[in-house]
């Protein structure tokens, strides 16, 4: 928990990681901790996403961010979201077989085939996370599909933001396996690094 306000007594909202960092830090371990057991069974991977960003975002704005909200936050994205983290693991693990398919000649197509299904794949899980990350109780997913697919074309730095955390967090998982659970917490704090970027350029723009 929190205790950042500003000089009125509303809530500060910290940018990521600024402020009180070693605290945001040890909130981004918890977050990939609580997104990875929330994600075993796959197919709960999206609103697993949604829950963690929500919950991190709480954190950074001084809202209520104890583990046990984390837990419903998580609860209330599957109820509402697991068929949307069904169909995107199910399209992700079609392109990414496709692609090992076809680059040990499984399938034709070749090496051009084995690399348009593994961009493909990426799009997707791209987009599926930058979906999650607009989540809020109550939203519905095929609402947020929608934006979420425009989001992904209309803010390219912050969708390269995304790509980055996944990038790193592989690498992390790579080099030390033991650190996949915690590997969410980078990918959720690009998620929301993206998001706030966003935000702020919408509100320059409207100024």
């Amino acid at each position: 928990m929190t205790s950042a306000r500003k000089a009125d007594g509303s809530p500060e909202s910290r940018a990521v990681f600024g402020g009180s960092g070693v605290a945001g830090f040890g909130e981004m371990f918890v977050v990939g901790i609580g997104v990875a057991l929330l994600s075993l069974p796959l197919v709960t991977l999206a609103p697993a996403f949604g829950a963690g960003v929500r919950h991190f975002r709480a954190h950074l704005d001084d809202e209520p961010d104890s583990i046990g909200l984390l837990a419903t936050r998580g609860l209330q994205a599957v109820r509402s979201g697991w068929w949307f983290g069904t169909a995107s693991v199910v399209v992700i693990a079609l392109l990414v077989l496709n692609a090992i398919g076809a680059a040990q000649g499984v399938l034709p197509g070749g090496a051009v085939f084995a690399i348009i299904s593994g961009g493909l794949a990426v799009v997707v899980a791209v987009a599926m996370l930058r979906t999650a990350a607009l989540w809020t109780p109550g939203a519905r997913w095929i609402d947020l599909w929608r934006e979420g697919r425009a989001v992904v074309i209309d803010d390219p730095i912050g969708t390269s933001l995304v790509l980055v955390g996944l990038g790193v967090s592989a690498t992390v998982v790579w080099m030390l396996p033991p650190l996949i659970v915690i590997a969410p917490g980078l990918v959720v704090v690009s998620l929301v690094a993206a998001e706030r970027r966003r935000a702020a350029t919408s509100s320059r723009r409207a100024a």
